[in-house]
């Protein structure tokens, strides 16, 4: 019997290859391993960690063409990526694959928090009213002090 996160995995597998099918796109054994190990984890890998992963689920697949597979899956908006500064970048699924978030990095010691994404919906209705400007939080970290470097 398959366990929820097992089913949710396979799931999200499968609806990423039927949307690569919709838009009449390959489904390679690199996108879909990408996917999984995206699916997999609640951590924020770098395209590196990500290529370790995939290639461990399906021996034969080399680091390049990952990369590739996490470019092309960026532009049809099923993986984003987010600039953590100094920390690098890290890549997660994205759309209705996922909640909504964003990202929280604690300046002290790195670590990254997820955010509901709604959390800073009224400075981008106050941003969008007064300057016209929209608002796109989702592709950086916002830096501050997590409660533990705090000592809160």
């Amino acid at each position: 019997m398959a366990t929820p996160a097992k089913t949710h995995l396979r799931d999200t597998v499968d609806v990423t290859a039927a949307r690569l099918r919709e838009r009449g796109e390959r489904v390679t054994p690199a996108r879909l391993a990408v996917v999984e190990v995206l699916a997999a984890t609640d951590e924020h890998l770098s395209a590196e960690q990500i290529g370790e992963r995939a290639e461990s689920l399906r021996p034969g697949i080399h680091r390049a063409t990952v990369y590739r597979a996490l470019e092309a899956l960026g532009e049809f908006g099923l993986v984003t990526h987010v600039h953590l500064g100094r920390a690098g970048t890290t890549y997660h699924l994205s759309g209705d694959l996922v909640p909504r978030h964003i990202h929280l990095r604690c300046s002290e010691c790195g670590t990254v928090l997820d955010a509901p994404g709604n959390t800073l919906d009224p400075v981008r209705r106050k941003l969008q009213r007064e300057l016209g400007f929209r608002l796109d939080p989702e592709q950086v970290a916002l830096l501050g002090t997590c409660a533990d470097c705090a000592g809160a």
